[in-house]
């Protein structure tokens, strides 16, 4: 590789590293910390607020919280998950909503000092993805000043946020119905300490729900029972006045666009459950490309390690292929929403065109990730089951990412829907057009036009029959959109002239999603047989070709410098076995 190529090849490695923010021992030390329990994950999560205050990092950029999960979930995704509560969502949404008052920044000035644990109460036992039908019902008493928290019945009954009582007290922002003078003005959030003193606030009963398996999150059930908020808990920004004797002007007047308004930190924690996901994929694949090149098996010219196969090698170039993508694809993505919410501290609210960025980026991430960590967890053999090697743990919190800040296949058929609605029918120009590029973009069209008719002669209106019948197509629309929007941002972003190493990884790119979606371009005669038949020839030549090249990025990653460690890619893993197993028998 002459000289220009080497210098290319390292300005795109340098944007791929673990955690942008650094990693101290202390820092280390903390993460580093194995949790077999749920008491566990919440003792090292205190310790990481320690550590942020010590050390003064912003947690109110968005950049650095994102970057703070990336390098704390290949280590415990339990502590990842409380980290994006606590800063996203609880001191998020106060940040965005809450008026400044006494009451307010006491509880808002307690979670940003790590003197307090922020829990964000909204899901329902009767109530998952459809938050604007949750029960809780927030009453106002004029003559009190008051609003009393109720939970009418089970179905109310808030499930399954990490309330559980521990050494902090937990600050809750809390989703209910709000009801003044006998009128409902639909969801507003509130702010309550859980307990005072370390006892519970009276009218509150919590529940643990017990463990997850490798997900060690203090999850349970909260219901209330007459709890009494005080008047300045109400977390209204700008979208209504309710004055002390119980009068109210509405300055947003549309339900759903207070709703947008209130549920807007749930979509950025979308953009940090996808961060977290791809790190998880940058680790498992340092551990796998690792366990490849180091175990040895007895193969057709005798003694090799495992990754002279083929089918080994190359399986893990096509998944770090996608990884690199995703990961400069977020850091780009990320980039972007920081600046914007930099630039709107209060009463933000995501447009449209942003928000299907973000739903279809955390679906497609994540669930390409599932398909990543499946796969190094059976090229790992009997070794990839142990928790101790990561591949297991990682598996089970990713399916927590695919659930968490809306369920993957619920955003995916809505962001399908509002591909439609907004008329989002091409994908923004780039300056680089790749001839595989068009392959997509025109089965988008297709979906597009196909779709658009439906809904046209619907009276613009996306109904249930509509959905059922064509949600493959809603599904197919919003992924497609995806991957596109993927290929024109890291273009647009990072392509140089003469940056052979990134042209390499596009191609890759774009022959893995036409292959995946080969079956659906042959049906809606994007392309016939005989081009199907050269792009697979293609494929295979591409990746014999570049394989080795592709997985030489995965040093790229810095898990090492991140600090993750497990045996099968240690050093010498049996070695490590060994030193193990003496010093257990010493114990």
């Amino acid at each position: 590789m002459n000289k220009s190529l080497c210098n290319s090849a390292s300005k795109l490695k340098s944007y791929l590293s673990i955690g942008d923010i650094g990693i101290s021992d202390s820092l280390l030390e903390i993460l580093k910390n194995s949790c077999g329990s749920y008491p566990s994950p919440v003792k090292k999560f205190i310790e990481l607020l320690k550590y942020i205050q010590n050390n003064n990092i912003h947690m109110t950029s968005f950049k650095e919280l994102v970057a703070l999960h990336e390098l704390v979930a290949p280590h415990d995704s339990a502590v990842v998950s409380m980290m994006s509560i606590h800063f996203n969502l609880t001191i998020g949404t106060i940040a965005n909503l809450g008026v400044q008052t006494p009451y307010v920044e006491d509880l808002y000035q307690k979670l940003c000092s790590g003197r307090a644990i922020g829990v964000y109460l909204a899901t329902e036992l009767a109530h998952g993805n459809d938050l604007i039908a949750i029960e809780t019902q927030a009453n106002y008493l004029p003559e009190k000043g008051v609003f009393i928290l109720n939970s009418p019945s089970p179905n109310a009954y808030k499930f399954m946020p990490n309330t559980t009582p521990c050494k902090l007290p937990k600050v809750a922002v809390i989703l209910a119905q709000l009801n003044v003078s006998g009128k409902k003005y639909g969801i507003f959030p509130f702010i309550l300490p859980l307990s005072v003193n370390s006892k519970l606030t009276p009218g509150i009963k919590i529940t643990p729900l017990g463990d997850k398996p490798g997900f060690y999150l203090d999850n349970a059930i909260t219901s209330f029972n007459n709890v009494e908020i005080p008047f300045e808990g109400l977390l209204a920004g700008n979208m209504i006045t309710l004055t002390k004797d119980g009068k109210i002007s509405l300055h947003i007047k549309e339900l759903r666009e207070r709703f947008s308004l209130i549920t807007d930190r749930i979509h950025s924690g979308k953009l940090c459950m996808a961060v977290s996901s791809v790190a998880a994929a940058k680790s498992a694949l340092h551990i796998t490309n690792t366990y490849g090149n180091k175990r040895k098996t007895f193969g057709y010219s005798g003694a090799m390690p495992i990754i002279n196969y083929s089918h080994f090698k190359e399986g893990i170039a096509w998944d770090t292929l996608s990884t690199i993508i995703h990961a400069l694809y977020l850091k780009e993505l990320i980039r972007k929403v920081s600046i914007i919410l930099s630039e709107s501290v209060k009463n933000f609210k995501f447009k449209d065109e942003l928000l299907i960025e973000i739903i279809t980026a955390k679906s497609l991430c994540t669930w390409r990730t599932q398909e990543i960590l499946i796969n190094c967890r059976e090229r790992c053999g009997a070794q990839g089951l142990f928790t101790l090697n990561k591949i297991s743990p990682y598996l089970i919190s990713n399916f927590g990412a695919i659930t968490s800040e809306g369920d993957n296949l619920v955003l995916s058929l809505k962001a399908g829907g509002m591909i439609i609605l907004n008329k989002m029918k091409e994908i923004n120009k780039t300056s680089f057009q790749h001839n595989l590029f068009s392959i997509l973009n025109d089965y988008m069209n297709f979906l597009y036009k196909k779709l658009n008719r439906l809904i046209v002669n619907n009276n613009k209106k996306i109904n249930l029959d509509m959905l059922n019948k064509h949600s493959g197509d809603f599904l197919e629309l919003s992924q497609t959109y995806a991957v596109l929007s993927v290929v024109t941002t890291t273009i647009d972003t990072y392509h140089d002239n003469n940056d052979d190493d990134f042209d390499m990884i596009i191609e890759g790119y774009l022959l893995d999603w036409i292959h995946r979606t080969m079956s659906n371009l042959l049906k809606s005669e994007v392309i016939n047989l005989q081009e199907s038949q050269k792009i697979d020839e293609r494929r295979i030549e591409y990746i014999r070709k570049h394989a080795e090249r592709i997985n030489d990025y995965i040093s790229s990653f810095g898990v090492d410098k991140a600090g993750i460690e497990t045996p099968i890619s240690s050093h010498d893993y049996i070695s490590w076995y060994a030193d193990n197993h003496h010093q257990i028998k010493n114990n």
